[in-house]
């Protein structure tokens, strides 16, 4: 749980300035015939000073005040807007239902509004909530509770990569493929249920997760979909969205909210859709991976199974499926020593070629005011100087796409007199071809960024481009391309705000890059062509896809570590 300091007089000092009136709305200060002060009571969510239970789990607020005439209570939660409970008759209570999405201290203001619009004083309950219940049901290959798994199931894969998942189980598709384990979970209240998941066969519809109450998977593969049983016997309650694709990882969730009798699906994090006026039959039995009766069975990879018996709240739910970048490389070109300059946080060294060198530049400005002032480099103290006449770097560190992408971003600055021919910044080569180049075009003066789908000499490329800058502070061009697999989009970045090109691209996890990565041109049957002339500075690469956060730091000069 993280640590938070609470301090009564300082929230108090943040709750004057919260109007639960909203501007334009009747005055909130209390007077002789105001109405008395509302009592807030709470079984779960008590103003006691203690944290308690939790993200995700419903608790009830009573508010009653003692003033018989009261015929509307107005609340507002710390930083949401002002709403209106009305009693049953006036002077009787309210209830109020609320689930927190956050853990960590907030409060409830709330004031009594009688027949003639007198409004009570405003009183506050302060609430500790605690981060959400854990899984009561968990499986994965490393952490089986107790399953019973058949004879198609192999154990050994490898989970989804860049994530904390680190096996998973291959099922056969057939009826001896499958997993049947225990779970405690009443699945006619308020439960979710979330699973990384990858077919490799979608010719017809498949279920992942199962349970007599619900079931997760693909249909007719066309879409994920989580379907609950209907309790009256009739139609399914079904929810589908996002597109499967053979052999590609997602993550699955399913929530329902006895509440408020909605059924959602999440794929990769993001709402997928929405059922309203669910309800769930719940039932009993065990809760089944890899097989079902009537959604046929999973062909594919599945792991990191958990069932809840509350809300998995958004929040939870894009960091459960969150893949982070693994970094490959950097190399921040400060110094070379024997022709090889330094790899930093993952990597090998980059051999310099032809002339090749790091520049360093001093002048002595800070003392002579009669001094000619030189150029520095971008990042740091060096970068890498090519004359564009043969001058270039390797690495062994290849740049290898995972199941989830890759990332490549690096500064480059051309004199002030372009050549007047293309020029390549990086490019990684495999057995048959280019498998990424990221060049300078000149015939059109644009950034370019190609991919092969496959690595053979007449594989089809995608190709995202973006204008020359024509002064970019201190002639830094700062360049990224992210390819993401689980979009299927590739993105060239020319700064780290926004993409300036994006394509929709598919294959590219099928890359098994054979040479080195090159810096500073493309290699061809002569031994290398598009010889960069300019300076190249902080390298990096990554297996998987960078965030927006991550190319900020790296497009300011940091390492994001």
């Amino acid at each position: 749980m993280k640590q938070y300091v609470w301090t009564r007089a300082a929230t108090m000092g943040a709750a004057a300035l919260l109007a639960v009136g909203g501007a334009g709305g009747v005055a909130a200060a209390a007077d002789d015939e105001a109405p008395e002060a509302p009592v807030v009571t709470s079984t779960e969510y008590p103003d006691d000073d203690n944290w308690h239970d939790g993200v995700g789990s419903y608790g009830t607020f009573v508010i009653d005040s003692a003033s018989e005439d009261v015929v509307s209570y107005r609340y507002a939660w710390l930083g949401g807007p002002t709403r209106t409970l009305t009693p049953a008759e006036p002077g009787a209570p309210v209830s109020l239902r609320w689930m927190p999405e956050k853990e960590g201290p907030t409060y409830l203001q709330v004031q009594a509004v009688d027949s003639t619009g007198h409004i009570s004083a405003r009183i506050t309950h302060y609430v500790l909530v605690r981060d959400g219940r854990a899984a009561v049901t968990h499986w994965d290959p490393d952490s089986q509770s107790g399953a019973v798994i058949g004879p198609g199931v192999g154990l050994g894969a490898s989970g989804p990569s860049g994530t904390g998942v680190a096996s998973a189980a291959a099922f056969d598709g057939t009826d001896e493929g499958y997993a049947s384990l225990d779970t405690s979970a009443d699945l006619s209240r308020t439960f979710s249920v979330d699973a990384w998941v990858r077919p490799d066969d979608l010719v017809g519809s498949s279920t992942a997760v199962s349970h007599p109450g619900f079931s997760l998977g693909t249909l007719a593969g066309s879409a994920y979909f989580f379907e609950l049983a209907n309790p009256d016997g009739g139609d399914t309650i079904r929810v589908t969205g996002g597109a499967p694709e053979e052999g590609e990882w997602a993550h699955l969730t399913g929530v329902y909210d006895a509440e408020q009798k909605t059924a959602s699906l999440y794929v990769d994090g993001v709402s997928a859709g929405t059922v309203v006026g669910a309800v769930a039959s719940g039932g009993t039995g065990s809760l089944r991976l890899g097989a079902d009766g009537e959604g046929g069975h999973w062909s594919g990879l599945l792991t990191d199974v958990n069932v809840w018996d509350r809300v998995f709240v958004p929040g939870e739910i894009t960091a459960a499926a969150t893949r982070k970048a693994q970094r490959l490389g950097y190399w921040d070109l400060e110094s070379a020593t024997d022709g090889k300059s330094p790899a930093y946080a993952g990597g090998a060294p980059l051999t310099l070629a032809g002339d090749a060198s790091i520049y360093a530049a001093t002048d002595d400005c800070p003392w002579n005011p009669d001094c000619t002032p030189v150029t520095y480099p971008m990042v740091g103290n060096g970068d890498l100087l090519l004359d564009g006449d043969g001058d270039h770097a390797t690495t062994p560190t290849a740049l290898t796409p995972t199941d989830a992408g890759f990332s490549a971003a690096v500064h480059v600055r051309l004199p002030e007199d372009i050549p007047a021919r293309d020029m390549t910044v990086l490019s990684q080569p495999g057995e048959n071809t280019d498998l990424f180049t990221l060049r300078y075009v000149a015939a059109s003066g644009t950034w370019q960024a190609v991919v092969a789908h496959e690595d053979r000499a007449d594989a089809p490329t995608t190709t995202v481009s973006a204008p020359l800058e024509p002064y970019p502070p201190g002639g830094d061009h700062f360049l990224a391309v992210v390819y993401d697999e689980a979009t299927d989009q590739l993105r060239l970045y020319v700064g780290a705000d926004y993409p300036a090109d994006t394509a929709r691209v598919a294959g590219v996890d099928a890359w098994a890059p054979t040479g080195d990565l090159q810096i500073g041109r493309t290699l061809s049957e002569d031994g290398g062509t598009d010889h960069l002339a300019g300076e190249i500075d902080e390298i990096h690469t990554y297996a998987g896809a960078v965030s927006r956060t991550q190319l900020a730091f790296l497009a300011a000069g940091g390492t994001d570590s």
